[in-house]
């Protein structure tokens, strides 16, 4: 079962920026932003070189844990597919196969739309938000869950191995 968040101003890095630079604090709320924004946040001339370095430290860990975070979540979705599998309902062995053949499948049906289909002037902003939905989240989320992510990925899990987090 994975863990339960903290909130973000309860992490060291929330409590860095809290005590250090409380506007960015405010912006950042107690949404778990992902380490590149926090970065692009904080900027090169809020921090003195050696706040900066501290700063950066905690940024690497914190991005570290939320990485675990996301993979010890995986790993209970797989899990809990492994015990699925061993029902003798043909239904919920089959579940998220379908599932997952369904959202592709709507996935393809919206992409081959609005691509080959005129899109009204005033809902080409939306229209584009849904297809990078389907194109982010929908296939690459699958697509991550069958057959896992990518070699990058497989680099952090060496990395947080290494850090014995």
């Amino acid at each position: 079962m994975a863990k339960e968040r903290k909130k973000f101003k309860d992490t060291a890095v929330g409590q860095f920026i809290t005590d250090r630079l409380p506007d960015v604090a405010d912006a950042v709320g107690d949404i778990f932003p992902p380490a590149k924004l926090l970065r692009a946040l904080v900027g090169k001339e809020a921090l003195d070189p050696a706040e900066r370095l501290k700063f950066m430290e905690l940024v690497r860990k914190y991005e570290t844990e939320d990485y675990q975070t996301e993979v010890e979540d995986r790993k209970d979705a797989r899990a809990t597919q492994r015990q699925a599998m061993k029902s003798d309902d043909k239904f919920i062995r089959r579940w998220l196969y379908w599932f997952a053949i369904g959202s592709i499948a709507l996935g393809f049906v919206y992409v081959f739309l609005i691509t080959f289909m005129e899109v009204p002037e005033q809902n080409q902003r939306f229209a584009d938000t849904i297809l990078g939905v389907v194109i982010s989240l929908i296939f690459s989320g699958i697509y991550n869950f069958f057959f896992g992510s990518s070699k990058g990925s497989q680099d952090k899990t060496e990395m947080i191995k290494k850090t014995n987090l």
